[in-house]
């Protein structure tokens, strides 16, 4: 009985120190064959258990995966977010330029009168109709005044602009590059958050003057046609 006893002692101490124990020690005593063979499982057993975490989970690496796989997932939702930012930044830039208002008014514009446009501005009548007033230097070298409606899709009036007092239109210099006219506005309306009045090119072409109204402030930004830059920004009260 305690031969038995102590051969499982030692089996065990053997596994559990990493060693192994050959068939034939298990093996050795009358009828505790048997016996031996559980001593051994149990010490086996006892092996298994130490190969466990503290939680209780066997340390095989399958929580390793598991952790991995929740990373991948955690910096493919990273990606996700960051492309969503992107388009909606995307998005937020649609509108402007080629899809903006101004640029549609200046189109249906110069599809009455083709040459460049020079002077854009938003007026309102006596009676509160608003109507856009587009200036165009023809390509005929004629000046021309185009009146658009206020949602920019009918042209309401087209004429010759014959007008001889207006010597400034004689010497009107066009820039053969740089931002038009509607890159223009939208630059000051960005620099300032005001609403958009009055746009013009000065007689050398080298600026774009706009004027603008907000805040109970009339804002007016110079803006280079060569390179988009404000170059030049002030404010006064509103009086209108």
């Amino acid at each position: 009985m305690k031969r038995n006893t102590l051969i499982a002692i030692a089996a065990a101490g053997a596994v559990i120190a990493g060693g192994t124990i050959g068939g034939v020690a298990l093996a050795s005593g009358s009828g505790g064959g048997e016996q031996e063979l559980r001593g051994t499982e149990q010490a086996a057993a006892a092996v298994d258990v130490s190969d466990r975490d503290d939680d209780g989970r066997d340390d095989d690496g399958r929580d390793d995966d598991r952790d991995d796989r929740d990373d991948r997932d955690d910096d493919a939702d990273r990606d996700d977010d960051a492309e969503r930012e992107q388009e909606q930044s995307q998005d937020a830039g649609q509108g402007q330029g080629g899809d903006s208002p101004y640029s549609r008014i200046t189109a249906l514009a110069l599809s009455e009168a083709p040459g460049f446009v020079t002077d854009l501005e938003r007026d309102r009548r006596d009676n509160g109709t608003v109507v856009w007033e587009v200036d165009i230097l023809g390509t005929d070298g004629q000046w021309y005044d185009v009146e658009i409606s206020e949602d920019g899709t009918e042209v309401l009036r087209s004429h010759l602009d014959n007008d001889d007092d207006d010597d400034d239109d004689d010497r009107q210099v066009i820039p053969d590059s740089g931002i038009d006219i509607v890159e223009a506005i939208l630059i000051a309306e960005q620099h300032t958050g005001a609403v958009f009045k009055d746009a013009d090119l000065d007689d050398d072409g080298r600026h774009w003057e706009i004027e603008l109204r907000g805040d109970g402030y009339e804002h007016e930004v110079e803006v280079s046609v060569a390179t988009g830059e404000v170059i030049a920004y002030e404010k006064e009260n509103d009086d209108d």
